[in-house]
């Protein structure tokens, strides 16, 4: 398999965990600023929901933003508001104002995903969240509610509801600050969570020890925790080629993903085909002519026609003319995901909970 890994060495890791114990410290005074008011924060002028996490990327936001968009469009007016990472533009951009505006590159490849499978809502980008929303409001003046995509350390704003997100495999209370680990802050900053949910669950629900996960993320009585997975749907045909191409009978995939932590989707496809090959680039990969070109050898070298997975979120990043173009070849199909609650009295309590602050 082609894989693009970062691995730190034990030996490194002790060196550098200092360094990430001083980052953590001065994270740690910059929200005891926020907390005892030294530094201002303060709400926007329509209900927000923020979906965060502590950790950096791979805890499954996306699906879950457009879980909360589903629920709430049935009856509200909900809007997207994103920094909109990877991409190319600076400031606001209102995605919903202009054709040119719909690519990763403009918005990024996460709100590009959510508008297209939302696309009449209405979806904007800004570093500076305060100023984004503003500027939100102004250009969609309906919106009742407005959905944060990982606004968990901007602490000038103050959501009405905090979602912390925490991968089931790699929860953040076993990891170390960066540069050690991937955390943007310590453990602690989950006091000013509103509730905590646990993604990508895989174990089986009779195994789950919530009380133990409880004190292990170290939640209060007051913060309620759930568990959600992946429901991985069937394959969609996105080239001419995949199009034309048959899937019956179909044992040996070949994989494509540029994501943060991959290796759920792997153990899936895993049980349902043979994973021939595994081309891994780094989270948010910005896909060149020069990769296009690698995933084509690396499939040509197989030597027999097999089917090309790879995520909706690698998809967006390969709506430019051009690669479009030379991908059209390819038999690529992506696999579209949806989230779903572990318990089923938990979705029902999450659903109310968020029905209730509109």
């Amino acid at each position: 398999m082609t894989r693009i890994k970062i691995h730190i060495p034990r030996r490194v890791r002790r060196i550098l965990i200092p360094v990430g114990w001083l980052f953590g410290q001065i994270t740690r005074l910059r929200r005891f600023c926020y907390r005892k008011g030294i530094f201002h924060s303060r709400k926007a002028d329509v209900p927000t929901i923020n979906v965060g996490n502590i950790a950096v990327g791979g805890t499954g936001k996306t699906p879950h933003v457009e879980y909360l968009l589903s629920l709430l469009k049935e009856n509200h007016q909900p809007a997207l508001l994103s920094r909109g990472y990877g991409r190319n533009t600076h400031g606001y951009v209102f995605a919903n104002s202009n054709e040119e505006s719909l690519t990763a590159e403009c918005i990024g490849d996460e709100p590009l995903l959510l508008h297209s499978i939302h696309p009449e809502l209405p979806l904007a980008v800004d570093g500076n969240r305060l100023e984004g929303i503003r500027k939100l409001c102004l250009d969609a003046p309906d919106t009742d509610i407005i959905i944060l995509d990982d606004a968990f350390q901007h602490l000038s704003l103050k959501a009405d509801i905090n979602i912390v997100l925490t991968e089931y495999s790699w929860p953040y209370y076993q990891d170390y600050p960066m540069p050690a680990g991937r955390l943007r802050e310590f453990p602690s900053a989950i006091a000013d969570a509103d509730m905590v949910i646990v993604t990508k669950t895989t174990a089986d629900p009779q195994t789950i020890q919530k009380e133990a996960w409880r004190q292990r993320l170290q939640l209060t009585p007051q913060q309620p925790l759930f568990f959600t997975s992946y429901q991985y749907l069937a394959p969609i045909p996105v080239t001419p080629a995949a199009q034309s191409f048959s899937t019956e009978n179909v044992t040996d995939i070949l994989l494509v993903t540029g994501i943060g932590h991959s290796q759920p989707m792997v153990d899936y496809l895993e049980s349902q085909f043979h994973i021939v090959n595994h081309i891994q680039y780094a989270d948010h990969q910005r896909y060149t002519l020069a990769d296009i070109r690698h995933i084509q050898q690396t499939y040509d070298s197989i030597g027999r026609q097999l089917p090309i997975l790879t995520t909706e979120k690698d998809w967006m990043r390969i709506q430019d003319k051009v690669l479009k173009k030379s991908v059209s070849s390819l038999p690529i199909f992506i696999l579209p995901i949806m989230v779903q609650f572990i318990f089923e009295e938990e979705k029902l309590n999450f659903n109310r909970i968020i029905q209730q602050l509109c």
